[in-house]
């Protein structure tokens, strides 16, 4: 399996908005600690939104479909991390707009995008315990891997297994926004909920992958 069509991406949002809510209670307690315990929701109902929109996304282009997504999961649970999340699929699916497939060499070119948006509408940096600290250092990963000649199912492999250390790391960074900045040094000692989410999406993104080369 070298490349995800549209139909892939489709499939693979459907079974992520089905698995991530399974998560909800696990978001929250971890966002309870230094914020206001809302993130479970947050997903849960961002991803019930976003699975009811990709009914009239089936005919669209990767672009779209990813964009759009990002776009229904905000309007379904608009908060700090939907507007977030949806800015990250904007600016990624921009990066694909058109086309019909995602190959290998578009996954770091998307990531790195994502970061770029992230970073600009939020105002954050990579150390400030934010979503940038997992994004930032898969976008690294990626690259290396489209730039090693890595298989697509190696590459998510390598950027799932990243997001978790990254993550991992959170726990020693002090909060510089949103509830996470009041908190301060109390923040540290907790990883970072938004990454948590982010981590856990894509050991969804990497299971489907390592399933559908298994199958095709």
């Amino acid at each position: 399996m070298d490349r995800l069509t549209a139909q892939d991406v489709v499939s693979f949002l459907s079974v992520l908005a089905d698995k991530m809510p399974t998560h909800q209670e696990r978001l929250r307690e971890l966002d309870a600690q230094i914020g206001d315990g809302d993130l479970g929701v947050t997903v849960a109902l961002g991803m019930k939104g976003m699975k009811d929109g990709l009914a009239e996304l089936a005919d669209a282009d990767v672009g779209t479909i990813i964009s759009r997504s990002g776009m229904n999961f905000n309007r379904a649970a608009a908060s700090t991390f939907g507007v977030i999340f949806a800015t990250a699929l904007m600016r990624a699916g921009q990066q694909v707009k058109g086309k019909s497939e995602i190959t290998v060499e578009d996954l770091p070119r998307m990531c790195e995008a994502a970061v770029a948006g992230v970073a600009e509408r939020g105002g954050a940096q990579v150390g400030e315990k934010t979503v940038l600290d997992v994004l930032a250092p898969m976008a690294e990963v990626l690259k290396q891997a489209a730039d090693q000649g890595s298989t697509l199912v190696q590459a998510v492999r390598n950027a799932a297994q990243c997001c978790r250390e990254a993550l991992e790391l959170t726990k020693a960074m002090e909060g510089k926004h949103g509830r996470a900045g009041w908190f301060k040094e109390k923040s540290v000692g907790v990883p970072d909920p938004g990454c948590a989410a982010i981590c856990l999406m894509m050991d969804c993104f990497h299971e489907s992958v390592e399933q559908a080369a298994d199958t095709g």
